[in-house]
């Protein structure tokens, strides 16, 4: 004769497999029994703490070198917006008629 699982006597604090009761047992619980899945921090980091962390999140003024035909500033390996040049020779056409609509 063939007993089926549900008729089997269980303890009286055993929990089926892969439910969930509001004491938090279920499949988390079951393979993190004492910590928890996520990193959580142990205590609350002081004001001092974060200051001197953000006090590396600032912004740096842009690098500018020489343009070796105009002496112009120019951020470096782009086309020197004066005279046009990169790389020794003309690329780009500048001259004094511009051909859209706003004030310099």
């Amino acid at each position: 004769m063939h007993r089926s699982l549900a008729s089997v006597p269980r303890p009286s604090g055993a929990v089926e497999p892969g439910s969930t009761r509001p004491g938090g047992s279920g499949p988390a619980a079951v393979r993190y029994p004492f910590a928890s899945p996520m990193a959580v921090p142990k205590q609350k980091q002081s004001h001092s703490r974060t200051s001197k962390r953000r006090a590396q999140h600032k912004i740096t003024a842009p690098a500018l070198n020489s343009c070796p035909q105009c002496h112009q500033p120019r951020r470096p390996h782009r086309v020197c917006p004066h005279c046009g040049t990169y790389g020794g020779r003309e690329v780009v056409d500048v001259s004094d008629v511009h051909d859209h609509d706003h004030d310099h």
